[in-house]
């Protein structure tokens, strides 16, 4: 049997939505189960701090993934290709869990991508 891969755009959907492994846990916690979560709920569910879960279900919100109204969370992807992004994390992460927690650590953090920005080298025409 062959080698089965992750699909580009769901590397790409994990690079670019997603800075912590406990973010994809919140976000397909929040897919599977569709009721609202606040913020103690998850982190109970999930073993976090509350805070901790706080925070990142905030980042989930302002990354159009998920919606907050009176500090209830909801899975609300802003866009029907979120959504069929998060249906395919959602497909892929239990089989390739590994692969998707080292996608997302494995990219170089904004802070250092933009420090190191500063010092390439550029054509000066």
């Amino acid at each position: 049997m062959g080698r089965v891969e992750l699909p580009a755009t769901l590397q790409n959907f994990v690079e670019r939505y997603f800075t912590a492994a406990a973010q994809v846990d919140i976000l397909l916690l929040l897919h599977r189960e569709r009721e609202g979560w606040g913020a103690g709920t998850v982190a109970r569910e999930l073993r976090f701090h509350t805070d901790q879960a706080r925070q990142l279900l905030t980042e989930l919100t302002k990354r159009g993934l998920v919606e907050e109204d009176d500090g209830i969370y909801h899975y609300a992807p802003r866009t029907a290709e979120l959504a069929a992004s998060v249906d395919a994390l959602a497909e892929f992460y239990p089989s390739f869990r590994t692969a998707i927690i080292y996608l997302i650590y494995s990219k170089p953090d904004r802070s250092i991508r933009d420090f190191s920005e500063a010092f390439r080298l550029r054509d000066e025409d």
